[in-house]
């Protein structure tokens, strides 16, 4: 219904507008000086800081401030982009396995498995331009959905808790692959736990040089817009969808839920083994991560935010890593802790998560449009 994909737009925009306004109080409060200075001093002086900190953090991924001049900041810009790539990609692969009502919360461990092995193929697989990008890109999705064949298989076979199974991997995966790199692929002449460098034919094309703006973007939207007309406009979508609506009636429809439960597993293991590989493909040039990166666990925010529809996975997850990129400026240039995103963050997901908030604007939303649909059919009748 219109009315409820209008509701849900309204929601989340009032759930960022709280939260971001939420923020503000917290950074007025940290800009609060000490001292023995009149309370109105005080106010005056956190107002303005407050103000000067609040503006750094929304514009910084773009403007910035040279010699009396706002000008565009190509390196932030270059870093909020970046920054979205791996976190699009994993949104992508939960919001898939959301779609199905299953909860594998494994990407953190197939995306760090996947961009271990597939590193081992960057650096030793032969120098072909193009074609090793994509071979080393296809281990990692492979490695990425084997490893979530295992909670698929347990869930389908045994219907073992995905929950369970997937989060216990996460730390084996990642043990696997730092013993990967540390015993097989460790870099002698670094000064700390990296890998050997990527052979120059397996890096991702670069769009900037200098600050390193890398081809990953391009990926990512591509896979967005194919995972969407994969759920929207295939057979094998509108199982999927079904399924998430209702198991038991998509069963007793012939569809063999079992089987489509699996193979969501094992696209969603895909897609995810690709997101950390692409980033090191593209910006580090070697596998350089000595834990879980956390990209995993932002594809649960970002799914939730997109409400696991691919086509708006880019836009939560440019949003996402935007604030992120305006925090860590802000943390640079002012006493405002970066942290101070992670509320941020905390705020959004609850009140889009909560289904009480602004539910009345909802029932008058359904109310509303069942009523124009009652009145045109009325109408309709009435001109036969």
């Amino acid at each position: 219904m219109k009315s409820t994909k209008r509701y849900e737009v309204y929601r989340t925009a009032i759930a960022i507008a709280i939260a971001l306004a939420l923020g503000y109080i917290l950074i007025l409060l940290s800009a609060f000086p000490k001292g023995d200075m009149a309370f109105f001093d005080k106010l005056k002086s956190a107002i303005k800081d407050a103000n000067d900190a609040f503006r750094t953090f929304l514009i910084s991924p773009v403007l910035k401030h040279r010699r009396g001049h706002w000008v565009f900041n190509l390196r932030g810009f270059i870093q909020w982009i970046n920054e979205s790539v791996p976190i699009m990609i994993t949104g992508l692969a939960v919001s898939l396995i959301f779609t199905a009502r299953h909860f594998n919360i494994g990407a953190e461990g197939q995306l760090f498995l996947g961009a271990a092995i597939a590193t081992g193929a960057a650096i030793y697989f032969p120098s072909i331009p193009i074609i090793t990008p994509i071979i080393v890109i296809l281990i990692a999705s492979m490695v990425g959905a084997a490893w979530s064949a295992i909670p698929g298989y347990l869930k389908s076979k045994w219907n073992a808790s995905e929950v369970v199974t997937s989060l216990m991997l996460n730390y084996v995966a990642l043990y696997m692959g730092l013993f990967i790199i540390k015993t097989f692929l460790r870099d002698p002449n670094a000064g700390q736990l990296v890998s050997l460098k990527f052979s120059d034919s397996a890096t991702l094309f670069l769009l900037n040089d200098r600050y390193r703006w890398h081809s990953g973007i391009l990926i990512a939207l591509a896979l967005s817009f194919a995972l969407w007309f994969v759920m929207k406009k295939t057979t094998w979508g509108y199982k999927v969808r079904l399924i998430g609506n209702n198991k038991h009636f998509a069963y007793y429809s012939g569809i063999n839920t079992q089987k489509t439960f699996f193979q969501v597993h094992l696209l969603s293991g895909a897609i995810a083994g690709t997101a950390g590989i692409i980033e090191l493909l593209g910006y580090y040039g070697r596998f350089v991560w000595l834990y879980s990166p956390g990209y995993g666990w932002d594809g649960i925010i970002i799914a939730t935010l997109a409400r696991n529809n691919p086509i708006y996975v880019p836009v939560a997850a440019l949003f996402l890593s935007y604030i992120r990129v305006g925090a860590k400026t802000m943390g640079r240039y002012t006493n405002i802790p970066p942290e101070m995103v992670a509320i941020l963050q905390a705020t959004i997901i609850l009140l889009v998560t909560a289904e009480a908030f602004l539910s009345q604007m909802k029932q008058r939303a359904i109310e509303k449009e069942a009523k124009h649909t009652e009145e045109a059919i009325v109408g309709g009748e009435t001109n036969e």
